[in-house]
């Protein structure tokens, strides 16, 4: 007894599994989160240094290279690439995917505990974080007031705002665009503190001496205790003004100084170093990240709802908005997902609608769907998934699929009950007969999907929920139709319905079909050898079209919204910068297609200098603009050209998730001895690029150098004075670079006193008169001691591996392929590059869709040994395997007419399309030999075989077209990946389907015979 009679001799205990499935499955959906790609936690750590007024290159020495010596010893590290700035430094090291991550923190701040003897003592001890190339803000708040002033603004900011919305379940972090810190601000005049014979020093030590709050003890009686404090904080500007310079270089001083008499002390914010713009007003622009794991939809609304709680609260002419809502993309991309569902499930019922001219039988195949679709949710909860594009993607797929089973089970019971039978020993019949098939295709598929989620790679850990959601609704569905549909057949089954004129008009094409098909075959039958001989040559042929076929490792998806990256010339300041970029925004503001435009000038990708900017244009939803994103961006960058002095680079190719990293399509990193000849190879490179035609926005992280001022201490000249290096350094540190002073506190929080030369003061000609007190205690000029030389340093080193670089990165033309750009870099390379100097590709194409063939290798390999051990054959899997090369013709021509790229997606599709043309070989070859078992020849058992199923294959076949149509031909937010999947499944299964009814009974007969040939010699 089989799994099919059990279920029809016990229709409740069938019944309960159905509503077992669906009932968990509901219960696991509503638990699911929302995100927009599964949560990979990639494995890499940042670690953080600051060291106050050092150059790059001193970051670099003092720093990066020793720290990077002592983690050089770490094992499963991948990549170590690193940055210096000015006063800071970042190494990011990137592991193995095996590497446990936490263990991985753990080593690493071992190793910089050991790395922390050789740094100079004043670098504290570095922040080290697990960081994640996708974690991306999910939200753009800005906060703007016509009422209140900068510091108060800013001061809301900190006490109102901030600690609201970190508290929100799953925010991660709060950062601020434009915000300055508060502070006291004491600005000293370097003309007074001359007049006064005063020193930089004199007033830090003053600070020191006179803004101290210390307890003090307690008093204690036999009746109370009371705490003794001294409090000689200042707390107001008045307090601060009032202090006492008491003492020069440590000495007595008897004339009444206060520091109003040498410094303007003021509450202020500090120094500006960046701006805020949201549609040209000033602004603080807040990011709003969220955890690892968290529902990014559920955390976005969440933080809306706090939005709209804190701005009831806020003062009279002050607003908090949210500029920019990128879970707006996932929840278009779920829509677009669930409608793709519903019409893939639809149009799949219809097929099975018109084929089976009966309303229960139709109803009962139906009935696979939720209970596999559903049913999955169930699964996808225990394992820790979340409703995704790829998971979401994968039950679109799987509607076709999913309904095959049901479809090839229902269709054998309806063939016996025709026959005579009653329903019941129809299903009995039916359903024994085809239990093998079903047990073949199954196993089948599943050995080809499953090894997706072995993919290597972070696109292993993407395509892991996909891979899997599939296998568990395959599974389900063999389930289902193994169990359940035979149930149901045999308590409803009707098989009398007239039907109308479609259903006459669909039997009549398929037993019209079916007579020319079996002719058809007779003829090939007899011409074995020529239609074996034409298929291989159709299939070799079509191996030529890859060759015509672009290739790219992901397409990109209309997002929405753009980046973009103000690069103002080397030394420009801030004001400068922001002038220009006004510029642009009144360009960009203009354009129809744009909603809003957020800007920030004086920094990006962690640097912070006043030449640099970046910026988000937010585009109209699709729906209400005329242009693709990739077309405003090329309308923009046209307009951009009449700016002058400025290079403004749009990014509308934002990068994928799935690659790793956020980066634009095209990224490497030129890497050598020398510094200088590596900023020239660039030059080289970004003229040839540029002048192909086939990238635009092609750019570096080196800043090149920018004008510095050298203090060089003259060593012999500042022993003769007793001038000391250190205090040189100190006074310099103090006067331009500032130093903070101390904490006083206001309105309950503690903010920093700074004490910096006023801004006018802080000029080479200006501190050159500066006093220093040596150790005699008298009085000398900076500039009797040290040389002060113009000069030029880098802005930022970057590093990689140990080894400087220059990282280059563009976008693509209109109409241009990754696979052209990164062709054409290759071909240029050799030209330009000389010895001991490379490039390497951040990402190779080549490696993924290398890795993608191994996986079908693999999922080709298990499925033979599945099938072989099924049919206790060594040929016939040979025979059910010759379904694929025709699959795979069909899908490069889906490509190549529609003008898709072969990517990971396409080929995600392409291996999917593997598993499901095996189905229809399965159906024949079991039959085939069943029907030999019972003695039939080979010839007669393949005829019949083919008649039989014909009907079910030209069913399966056109419900699994079904369901990949909408996914095909619907656009909407990210249409782009689905579609290139759907064309190879629609291309591939259409196109397997005509020659597999051909070749593989012409193949089984010609194994067959040969066989016979072999016993017969035996």
């Amino acid at each position: 007894m089989n799994i099919s009679e059990i279920s029809i001799k016990n229709p409740v205990f069938s019944w309960m599994i159905m509503f077992s499935l669906i009932l968990f499955g509901i219960l696991g959906f509503k638990n699911l989160g929302i995100n927009e790609n599964p949560d990979v936690d990639y494995p890499s750590v940042s670690i953080s240094y600051s060291y106050d007024g050092a150059t790059p290159e001193v970051v670099e020495k003092d720093i990066l290279e020793p720290v990077e010596s002592v983690l050089v010893s770490m094992q499963g590290v991948k990549d170590m690439t690193s940055t210096a700035n000015r006063g800071s430094g970042r190494i990011e090291l990137e592991f193995t995917l095996d590497k446990d991550i936490d263990f991985a923190l753990q080593e690493v701040q071992t190793l910089l505990g050991r790395a922390q003897r050789q740094l100079p003592d004043s670098v504290e001890t570095p922040t080290v974080t697990k960081s994640n190339a996708a974690d991306d803000p999910i939200l753009y708040l800005a906060i703007t007031s016509k009422t209140l002033k900068e510091r108060e603004l800013n001061i809301l900011f900190k006490d109102g705002i901030v600690d609201r919305l970190t508290t929100i379940e799953g925010v991660s972090e709060v950062r601020a665009f434009g915000s300055r810190e508060p502070m006291m601000r004491i600005d000293v005049d370097a003309k007074k503190l001359r007049n006064y014979q005063l020193t930089l020093t004199d007033i830090i030590d003053t600070l020191a001496r006179e803004h101290v709050e210390l307890p003090a003890g307690k008093f204690e009686t036999s009746e109370k205790e009371e705490s003794l404090r001294v409090l000689g904080e200042g707390r107001t500007e008045k307090e601060f003004r009032e202090m006492i310079i008491s003492k020069r270089g440590g000495r007595a001083n008897y004339v009444p100084i206060t520091l109003s008499d040498v410094a303007n002390i003021y509450q202020g914010v500090e120094n500006r170093t960046r701006i805020s713009r949201v549609d040209g007003i000033p602004s603080l622009s807040m990011p709003i990240y969220k955890q690892r794991g968290a529902n990014a939809v559920d955390v976005a609304d969440r933080v809306k709802e706090r939005v709209k709680e804190i701005s009831e609260s806020l003062p009279e002419g002050t607003n908090l908005t949210v500029n920019f809502d990128r879970t707006q993309f996932v929840r278009l991309s779920i829509d677009e997902l669930i409608q793709n569902l519903i019409i893939s499930a639809l149009l799949t019922s219809f097929v099975c609608w018109i084929f089976l001219n009966s309303l229960s039988a139709t109803f009962n195949i139906l009935l696979a769907i939720p209970t596999a679709i559903i049913g999955t949710f169930a699964f996808m909860h225990m394992f820790g998934f979340t409703l995704n594009t790829f998971s979401f993607l994968g039950l679109t797929l799987a509607i076709g699929i999913v309904v095959d089973d049901a479809i090839v089970m229902l269709e054998n019971i309806v063939r016996y009950a025709k026959m005579g039978h009653d329903k019941v020993q129809a299903s009995f019949k039916g359903s024994r007969e085809i239990t093998f098939a079903v047990l073949a295709t199954t196993a089948v598929l599943i050995a080809i999907f499953a090894p997706i989620s072995l993919m290597p790679g972070i696109e292993g850990r993407f395509f892991r929920e996909f891979a899997l959601t599939l296998c568990v609704a395959v599974a389900l569905s063999s389930l289902e139709a193994l169990t359940l549909a035979p149930m149901r057949c045999s308590q409803f089954l009707n098989v009398k319905s007239k039907g109308i004129f479609i259903h006459h008009w669909v039997d009549r094409a398929v037993e019209s079909s079916k007579t020319l098909y079996v002719k058809c075959l007779k003829g090939a039958l007899k011409h074995r050898i020529l239609v074996l001989s034409i298929s291989t040559i159709v299939f070799l042929l079509s191996l030529l079209s890859l060759n015509h076929i672009n290739k790219e490792f992901a397409p990109e998806a209309d997002r929405g919204f753009m980046f973009v990256v103000f690069m103002a010339p080397d030394g420009k300041s801030l004001d400068y910068t922001n002038e220009k970029v006004k510029q642009y925004e009144k360009i960009v503001m203009a354009n129809e297609n744009v909603q809003r435009v957020i800007i920030s000038v004086g920094g990006g990708r962690g640097i912070s200098s006043g030449n640099r900017g970046f910026g988000v244009i937010i585009l109209k939803d699709q729906d209400k603009r005329k242009k693709s994103q990739f077309e405003v961006a090329s309308d923009i960058r046209k307009e951009l050209k009449a700016i002058e002095g400025i290079r403004i680079i749009v990014r509308d190719r934002l990068g994928s998730a799935i690659s790793g990293r956020r980066g634009s399509p095209v990224e490497f990193t030129i890497t050598g001895p020398n510094l200088a000849v590596q900023r020239e190879l660039f030059g080289k490179f970004q003229k040839e690029m540029s002048d192909s035609g086939l990238m635009v926005g092609i750019r570096s992280d080196d800043t090149g150098e920018l004008p510095e001022v050298h203090i060089v201490p003259n060593r012999l000249k500042a022993q003769e004075r007793g001038v000391e290096i250190n205090t040189i350094a100190q006074t310099l540190n103090v006067g331009v670079g500032g130093v903070t002073g101390g904490k006083y506190t206001e309105g309950g929080r503690r903010y920093d006193i700074f004490v910096q030369l006023k801004e006018e003061d802080r000029l080479p000609e200006t501190i050159s008169s500066l006093l220093l007190q040596n150790n005699r205690g008298e009085f000398v000029t900076l500039t009797d001691v040290v040389d002060i030389v113009p000069a030029f340093g880098p802005q930022s080193i970057y590093r990689e591996n140990r080894t400087r670089g220059v990282r280059v990165d563009a976008n693509l033309g209109d109409n241009v392929t990754q696979s052209e750009a990164f062709a054409f870099i290759k071909k240029i390379a050799p030209t330009i590059l000389p010895a001991k100097y490379n490039i390497n590709f951040s990402k190779d194409l080549n490696e993924s869709l290398i890795s993608i063939v191994l996986i079908m290798v693999l999922g080709l390999v298990i499925a033979y040994m599945v099938l072989g051990s099924q049919f206790n054959s060594f040929l016939d899997p040979i025979t059910v395997f010759l379904a694929v090369p025709f699959g795979l013709t069909g899908s490069f021509l889906a490509l190549l007419v529609t003008g898709q790229t072969l990517n990971i997606y396409s080929m995600i599709g392409i291996l999917l399309t593997m598993g499901i043309v095996k189905k229809t070989s399965i159906l024949i070859v079991e039959f085939s030999n069943h029907l030999r078992d019972g003695g039939m020849t080979v010839e007669e058992a393949v005829l019949s075989a083919c008649t039989t199923r014909f009907r079910p294959i030209i069913m399966t076949t056109f419900t699994t077209l079904a369901s990949a149509v909408p996914a095909a031909v619907l656009t909407g937010a990210g249409s782009e990946t689905r579609m290139p999947m759907a064309l190879v499944i629609l291309g591939g299964v259409s196109l397997s389907t005509v020659f597999t009814l051909i070749v593989i009974p012409t193949f089984y007969t010609m194994i067959a015979r040969e066989r016979r040939k072999i016993l017969v010699e035996e």
